[in-house]
């Protein structure tokens, strides 16, 4: 079982959504913070109140993880400070829905450059610090239901996703003998801006299966200190994984396409 008291984690996305809910439940933990987002200040705001109410140290970055360089930056200034992340969290994450010819090829590669390219990046980077120093650690990586099958209307965003599971699960099996425990975070819907953000309009039956950041985090977090490979919170999602993982793609595809328009 891997604690989180008196470690440090690195969250990216965390000024919204899942990322502040990770923030907030770690912080009732002691575990000190790396907030990372755009937006400065809401993590300015989040920094403050965590402090205040926990007395752990939080660290503000404000970075656009779409930039080449930006994830080489997060953990150049993170050397220069001194500060070791034991707990990386890749939360960061964008979807544009609509037919993939209908989205500017400039959001496709936007997509690519946050959900695949800076992931994997921090992962790189950070995963081999943990390495080196022999303490072991925790990453937890995270993807989305979405990730089990092709979404016709969300199709770069599912093969992100995708490629995410893929990675995370390897990297699970890869990375056990040096103590660092990888888990792949693969929700359903979930009540925060993402979706409309990214054009989805979610009402009558699917919004049985929307659960909050707050329940999201908890479970996901549970399955990180134990070492799970996988995590699909809720089980209604659970279920659908299971099917979505197994049923011909000609079906999850109608199905996944109906799901997320």
């Amino acid at each position: 079982m891997f604690h989180f008291q008196h470690k440090t984690a690195l969250i990216t996305g965390a000024s919204s959504g899942i990322g502040e809910a990770f923030a907030e439940q770690l912080a009732q933990q002691q575990c000190n913070l790396v907030i990372v987002a755009r937006r400065q200040d809401r993590l300015d705001s989040l920094k403050a109140k965590l402090e205040q109410q926990h007395g752990i140290k939080v660290t503000v970055i404000s970075s656009d993880l779409a930039q080449p360089l930006a994830s080489a930056s997060i953990y150049q200034q993170l050397k220069t400070l001194g500060i070791e992340v034991n707990i990386l969290i890749n939360n960061a994450g964008i979807g544009h829905h609509g037919a993939f010819l209908d989205v500017p090829s400039a959001q496709h590669l936007s997509m690519l450059a946050i959900n695949i390219h800076a992931l994997t990046e921090l992962t790189h980077l950070f995963a081999s610090d943990m390495k080196a120093r022999g303490q072991g650690g925790a990453i937890l990586l995270v993807s989305s239901i979405a990730a089990f099958t092709p979404i016709p209307q969300f199709a770069t965003y599912a093969a992100s996703k995708a490629y995410v599971l893929s990675l995370g699960q390897a990297l699970n099996k890869e990375l056990k003998n040096d103590r660092i425990g990888v888990t792949v975070l693969a929700p359903g819907g979930v009540a925060t801006e993402f979706m409309a953000a990214s054009g989805q309009h979610i009402d009558d039956w699917r919004t049985k299966a929307i659960m909050t950041a707050e329940a999201v985090a908890r479970e996901s977090l549970d399955a990180l200190a134990k070492g799970k490979a996988v995590i699909v919170p809720g089980l209604l999602n659970k279920a659908s994984s299971l099917f979505l993982a197994h049923a011909p793609n000609v079906v999850t595809m109608t199905l996944g396409e109906m799901a997320t328009s």
